[in-house]
């Protein structure tokens, strides 16, 4: 028994010095061990830059700088650092370590950054968190032991790789997630040839043809002066930055085609504006070999020009209308999906994705589609894409952004990471460990959710469908409390104020949308009052004081404000407050054509109240008037109906015009006519007295209410929150 415990004991101690033996030193301040870092005789300023990346790093996590020493051969009495650019390897940057040197190479001083980056990441504790902080760092390492040998090597799975967040704005992000960034690498970008001509004296030549019209909203791609004044400023763009050497050209957001001859005579049809602007981009790539042009088969490009087009000509392929949070191999649209990129990729030598990662309705909530995404990606670079930008959030927050930005450049370097494993060491390096487990598991829980529903959840949706896909209030409602025990202890953590804003937010939109009862945000007593819960007054309060902490105003990408929404919600309940609802959750039929996408009347009367976003508690109608047809008795104690309304020209929803109660026969009992009102976009509510027994006529056992839509040229709908009998 004693020799086998003895062996025991033994073995264990081998195994230690085993470990031992696998690591070496590279910095020791007790020993006095320090490396040097080295760089040839030659290098120029970007490859010195380099190294001195490397020293910002090394002293983020010692407090220490090291000595770069500029020459050709080694001192054999020092340990190097050997910082080299080599353009004829085959991959991005590798890591080496065989005898006493490290070597760090990448195939341009680009690559070496992100080598150099790798390096610490791989080999040291050092953390995104320590580079930014490092006036705050005081747990700086006193000795660094790294593996005796090693040798890696790492290329990127798409040449090209931006989540568009603001996250991805800062450089350390970029150089530590390895991402591009379209402000340091587009001369031109979007729809932005407006904003490039002004100043020049343009002519009325540049504008599309339609008919006989010149339509100055879209441009004519075979425009001589177009090309003029565009070749002119790509050049100025170039020569004031050579770093910008990509250009995007695209017609204006809009489905107008030039039909003039000339456009016609390069094969363009009244749907089809790529010809032209394929011709138009073939002119600039001549004249500017060493430049990329790129436009998208968006809207207007739609087929593959009959012509060759030049070797620097790209384009981007834009995923919004089957982006729906479910992985394209899993939707009706992956065969024709497929067929295009293929064929796009036979004509043009850089295909890039256009993807999209947030609900821009409503950028706080958390649209968890990292493993979707991950699929699409897969997919993506299957398909032989080479770049890809996920458009996130622009300059706007959205819940758990630098989440996703880091993930997302993850994927995007290598798609085969585990999204798991990520999530759980990203918020361990940010925050406690028992919130950072909170955080880790609902997020991982989330995120598998919103992969394995079939449920679609587009990027423009209401919060019914963001429930229905993935937020079940149940479990929300439990983490938010466990992320709330948190709040005092991180009060003056920005990230953290940021994230609590944006799950307040959340939960009162859940309550909005639940309306009566346990998660909603007011309940209904005995007398058919509306009684909100003091919970909601609470959590507007939060939001108010989070918000303003983080100076976080808008909540969406038509910028609507929070202070508004907050006001909005404090004068909602108020009216709500302690008022009757007879007509809560009563049947009553529809008379009128339903849209297809609102076919759900429960929103009539189920007491969830309509803010300015229109997906959300308001019923639209675009085909027909509404029609209700309501059976007296479920009423009876009524008198009076409160509508409400909202206007929104952008989406071209207007108020009604006139409300009636009529008959079974048609027969008017009551109007009440609204005045047009130019206000852009709001909400407001209507109020009818409902016919009292000193009334000529009455109200029969079926009466009909007809809201009638106001009568505009073009598009043109009603949209209806609550109807409330009280």
């Amino acid at each position: 028994m004693k020799l086998i415990k003895y062996i025991y004991i033994v073995m264990f101690f081998l195994s230690l010095t085993s470990c031992a033996q696998n690591k070496v030193t590279l910095y020791s301040k007790k020993h006095k061990i320090y490396p040097k870092i080295n760089i040839p005789l030659s290098a120029d300023k970007l490859l010195s830059n380099a190294a001195d990346d490397f020293n910002k790093n090394f002293r983020a996590l010692t407090g220490q700088y090291l000595t770069v020493e500029r020459a050709n051969s080694l001192n054999k009495n020092y340990n190097y650092v050997i910082i080299r650019v080599n353009p004829t390897q085959k991959d991005s940057y590798c890591l080496y370590k065989k005898g006493r040197n490290i070597t760090i190479q990448g195939k341009t001083t680009q690559d070496l950054v992100y080598g150099i980056n790798t390096f610490f990441k791989k080999y040291t504790s050092l953390t995104l968190n320590d580079i930014e902080n490092t006036i705050q760092q005081k747990n700086t390492k006193s000795e660094i032991e790294i593996p005796n040998e090693f040798s890696s090597c790492s290329s990127p799975d798409f040449e090209y790789r931006e989540p568009y967040f603001s996250s991805n704005f800062a450089p350390n992000f970029r150089g530590w997630n390895k991402t591009n960034y379209l402000e340091l690498e587009w001369g031109i970008w979007g729809h932005n040839l407006k904003k490039i001509l002004k100043g020049y004296p343009l002519h009325k030549s540049i504008y599309a043809k339609v008919g006989n019209k010149r339509i100055e909203s879209q441009y004519c791609f075979t425009s001589d002066s177009l090309f003029k004044y565009v070749n002119k400023k790509v050049k100025a763009i170039y020569e004031s930055d050579n770093a910008l050497s990509k250009y995007m050209i695209l017609p204006n957001d809009n489905n107008i085609v030039c039909t003039c001859s000339t456009c016609k005579a390069v094969g363009n049809t009244t749907e089809d504006a790529a010809p032209a602007v394929f011709t138009f981009l073939n002119k600039l790539a001549k004249n500017y070999k060493k430049l990329s042009f790129f436009t998208a088969a968006y809207i207007t490009i739609k087929e593959i020009p009959k012509f060759r087009v030049a070797s620097n000509v790209g384009l981007f392929y834009s995923t919004i209308d089957i982006q729906k949070g479910i992985p394209i191999e899993n939707t009706k649209n992956l065969k024709k999906f497929e067929k295009e990129i293929t064929n796009w990729r036979k004509y043009v030598n850089n295909v890039y994705i256009w993807d999209y990662a947030v609900n821009y309705d409503n950028y706080f909530d958390i649209y968890p589609s990292i493993k979707v995404n991950q699929q699409n990606l897969k997919l993506y670079k299957k398909l032989g894409v080479k770049g890809v930008f996920v458009h996130g959030s622009e300059y706007g927050y959205s819940t758990f952004q630098d989440l996703k930005s880091t993930l997302l450049a993850k994927l995007l370097w290598n798609t085969e990471v585990n999204i798991d494993e990520e999530i759980n060491t990203y918020f361990h390096t940010k925050f406690s460990k028992k919130l950072a487990n909170s955080l880790s598991n609902y997020y991982s829980f989330i995120d598998n959710s919103f992969f394995i529903s079939k449920k679609e959840l587009s990027i423009y949706s209401g919060i019914d469908k963001s429930i229905k896909k993935y937020l079940d209030p149940k479990v929300f409602f439990s983490f938010y409390d466990e992320f709330d025990l948190h709040t005092q202890t991180n009060k003056y953590d920005k990230d953290y104020l940021r994230i609590a804003t944006a799950l307040t937010f959340l939960k009162l939109e859940i309550m909005r949308d639940s309306g009566i009862g346990t998660y909603g945000f007011a309940n209904l007593n005995n007398e058919q009052e509306i009684i909100v819960k003091n919970e909601a007054a609470l959590l507007l309060d939060k939001l108010n004081a989070y918000s303003k902490s983080v100076s976080l105003k808008t909540y969406n990408e038509r910028n609507y404000k929070i202070d508004d929404y907050i006001n909005s919600w404090r004068r909602t309940i108020y009216r709500y407050h302690k008022r009757k609802h007879y007509f809560y959750k009563k049947p009553f039929e529809v008379l009128s054509k339903l849209d297809e996408d609102y076919t759900d009347i429960s929103v009539l009367n189920n007491a969830a109240f309509g803010l300015k976003d229109y997906n959300t508690n308001w019923h639209i109608s675009s085909l027909d008037d509404l029609i209700l047809k309501i059976n007296k008795k479920e009423i009876a104690e009524s008198k009076k109906i409160t509508f409400s309304f909202l206007q929104d020209t952008k989406h071209h929803i207007y108020y009604p015009s006139t409300i009636e109660i009529l008959d079974k026969d048609l027969n008017v009992i009551k109007e009440h006519n609204l005045s047009l009102d130019s206000v852009l976009l709001n909400t407001k509510e209507v109020t009818i007295i409902l016919p009292t027994e000193f009334d000529d006529e009455q109200l029969p056992e079926d009466f009909i209410i007809k809201i009638n839509k106001r009568k505009i040229v073009g598009k043109n709908a009603l949209a209806c929150d609550e109807i409330i009998f009280n």
